[in-house]
């Protein structure tokens, strides 16, 4: 996952698949098709991304992510 933050500020998003299974690979491609109309334009630390395009596991991961950047930002 790659993100672009902007005065704390989620700017740009791209999530890049990893699943080999076909189905995995399905779910996490909606999702990151799916995840940057959700998260573009919203604070970092107000992101919390559910269910979205039919993923229920790939938020997790996504969110775990996010967490650790938000952590990484607020080193001096």
């Amino acid at each position: 996952m790659e993100v672009t933050l902007e005065n704390a500020v989620l700017t740009a998003v791209t999530v890049t698949p990893h699943a080999t299974d076909p189905t995995s690979l399905d779910y996490q491609r909606r999702f990151a098709d799916a995840v940057p109309s959700v998260v573009v334009g919203k604070r970092i630390d107000e992101v919390n991304v559910g269910r979205l395009a039919g993923s229920s596991g790939t938020p997790i991961g996504f969110n775990d992510a996010l967490r650790q950047i938000r952590e990484e930002a607020r080193r001096p």
